[in-house]
């Protein structure tokens, strides 16, 4: 290979890592987490409030309902066992959360999308860090958790309209 096809090879090959990074910076750039503020603790009630109000009628069977009780303790399917029915019913959840009264828009308008909610256990240790961003992205693009096609559906909709929010 003579020196000037070296040369375009060359600027090609930057061309095409310069294109990667962008579009990296712009998918992570949209899902950044939050994590430079904490919550002021009305919001939090507000939140919880809001949640419950939902999560407390859907239950998995043996491990109870979706009850967020402590800040610090999100009701991930993880810790309702992490069956099939946990995932489906955490996934139909979010739907009716996000679709319920004006819960989308005071999502948005407190920023809580991209905040991060961990699951701290009783000795201290963070067992998961989760937004409702990625929640929502994760279980409307994959069907590892076999949730039904309907149901993401229903979360590939609230991701789009999550992407375009503050």
């Amino acid at each position: 290979m003579n020196l000037s096809m070296k040369r375009i090879a060359l600027r090609v090959a930057r061309r095409a890592v310069f294109v990667w990074l962008v579009a990296g910076a712009l998918v992570v750039g949209c899902g950044t987490k939050d994590n430079t503020r904490s919550l002021p603790e009305a919001l939090k009630t507000d939140l919880l409030s809001r949640w419950n109000a939902v999560g407390d009628s859907v239950t998995v069977k043996d491990f109870g309902t979706f009850h967020w009780g402590n800040f610090d303790q999100f009701p991930h399917p993880t810790y309702k066992g992490g069956s099939a029915e946990a995932y489906q019913s955490f996934a139909d959840l979010l739907v009716t959360f996000f679709d319920r009264g004006d819960n989308f828009v005071f999502l948005s308008n407190n920023l809580l999308f991209r905040f991060p909610f961990h699951y701290i256990s009783p000795s201290g240790q963070s067992l998961g860090e989760w937004t409702f961003e990625e929640l929502t992205t994760q279980f409307a693009s994959n069907d590892w958790a076999s949730i039904s096609a309907e149901t993401r559906q229903k979360l590939q909709a609230f991701a789009t309209r999550i992407q375009t929010a503050p």
